[in-house]
């Protein structure tokens, strides 16, 4: 028996030079053979130990026309880049940022801020360390995001306004009522950003002229007011994350029998009438029976007990509270401390002189409108006056895309009452400003 010749495996390597240069243009290189045409050479992660090179600096100035940092170099080009994106400036005053100098050959230097940055890297586009970098990132993805929302303002605000204007208490004399209860308020609110309604005491009157709103609603607003109004309405109705399985029988809380929306993306299941699913998709929330990406974060300011969410061990939820508590504008943390310190226990017991004769069987002539009798109960109502009005300004002033909002971008913002991100928001921040007040916390 012949047996056939084995065939030798040639295990082809690439060249690499001692620039750390790796050769793809030809298989010959080890023979010496330069073969004609052109070689293609593929840089190696060696490469990056060595910095960008530049021309050697000659000044740097601040631009307070165009509010960039201005660097010029010997060979006559100049290299700009925004003075507030650079970490370390976006709270700097302008007499600082101006104080810019060059420091050697490779380096800037701002002495009053004991800040320098590095020429080649702000030239490669990295503007700071990997956490400040990283909060542009998602700073700049939640401004995409809503800008994106905004310019598909057309898209979804009709089928939205019809849901809501069908969805509402109606009546001819007074319009959109809402009985003070808190998804009725939010989506007569709703109507009213949208410009299709006045607001009343009551709730909201239609507008004969309905108009487009010159500052859109923020779409994260307008759908969990949606997701509010139609599970108030018994719409949209939450599912155990255990059911995975549709099921064509009714189940025990109502007439609406398994789930057209599938868990995904961190939600769980849910079932929504015909009407509300396609309000759902046409904000985004929904496509193909499935919450999508976009839909998670919204869920989690409703968080529904069906699913029992934990979103504040998410890396999302814990970063953005640091950036909140490490950032707190000037005028919103007067207002904290001003709600902080605006009450105390001693001057409840002033106003409420009663309550030093707790311990007698009757009840004062003036019980009901007295406070609670003892001093545990006094604090624990001090301390829920002072939660209230803290979640209140988180429902206004803070988001989890874009963190603490600006006065002019509040005024696109819904106060979405019982806000379960906003509120476990406030007890993470407050529990970092003022640690010896674990009562703002709870």
């Amino acid at each position: 028996m012949v047996r056939g010749r084995r065939r030798r495996r040639v295990n082809r390597r690439d060249k690499i030079g001692q620039g750390g240069e790796k050769s793809l243009g030809s298989g010959l290189d080890e023979m010496g053979f330069q073969p004609l045409g052109r070689r293609i050479v593929v840089k190696t992660k060696r490469d990056a130990d060595f910095p960008l090179k530049h021309p050697a600096p000659s000044d740097a100035y601040y631009d307070y026309s165009s509010r960039r940092i201005v660097i010029e170099f010997e060979n006559g080009s100049a290299f700009m880049v925004p003075a507030r994106s650079l970490d370390g400036l976006a709270e700097a005053s302008e007499k600082d940022i101006a104080g810019v100098e060059v420091l050697g050959e490779t380096a800037l230097r701002w002495e009053t801020l004991e800040l320098n940055h590095e020429i080649a890297m702000l030239m490669a586009g990295i503007f700071g360390r990997p956490s400040f970098m990283e909060e542009i990132a998602t700073r700049a993805m939640g401004r995409l995001h809503n800008d994106t929302q905004a310019a598909e303002f057309a898209a979804w605000a009709r089928p939205v306004a019809e849901f809501f204007s069908y969805e509402l208490p109606y009546r001819r004399e007074a319009g959109w009522e809402h009985y003070y209860m808190t998804a009725y308020e939010i989506g007569c609110a709703a109507l009213v950003a949208l410009g299709q309604a006045n607001e009343t005491v009551g709730g909201a009157k239609p507008r004969r002229f309905p108009a487009r709103p010159e500052e859109p609603p923020r779409w994260d607003d307008i759908s969990i007011a949606v997701i509010y109004v139609a599970a108030q309405n018994g719409q949209l109705r939450f599912r155990p994350l255990d059911r995975r399985v549709p099921s064509l029988k009714t189940d025990d809380r109502g007439d609406m029998p398994g789930t057209n929306i599938a868990a995904a993306n961190g939600a769980g299941p849910a079932r929504a009438t015909f009407n509300a699913y396609l309000v759902l998709e046409a904000l985004g929330l929904v496509e193909g029976g499935r919450w999508t990406k976009a839909a998670e974060t919204v869920l989690w300011r409703d968080n529904p007990t069906e699913w029992n969410l934990d979103f504040v061990s998410d890396a999302r939820f814990v970063r953005a509270a640091f950036d909140a508590a490490a950032g707190v504008p000037d005028d919103i943390r007067s207002e904290i401390d001003a709600i902080v310190t605006s009450v105390n226990e001693e001057t409840w017991t002033m106003r409420t002189p009663n309550v030093e004769k707790s311990d007698k069987s009757s009840p004062p002539p003036d019980a009901e409108t007295v406070p609670p009798a003892t001093p545990a109960d006094l604090r624990s109502m001090v301390d829920d006056s002072r939660c209230h009005r803290l979640n209140a300004l988180f429902f206004r002033r803070w988001r989890l895309g874009d963190g603490w909002l600006s006065a002019t971008e509040a005024k696109s913002a819904l106060e979405i009452y019982h806000d379960a991100l906003a509120i476990s928001m406030r007890k993470a921040v407050m529990g970092w400003l003022y640690p010896s007040r674990p009562s703002l916390a709870l």
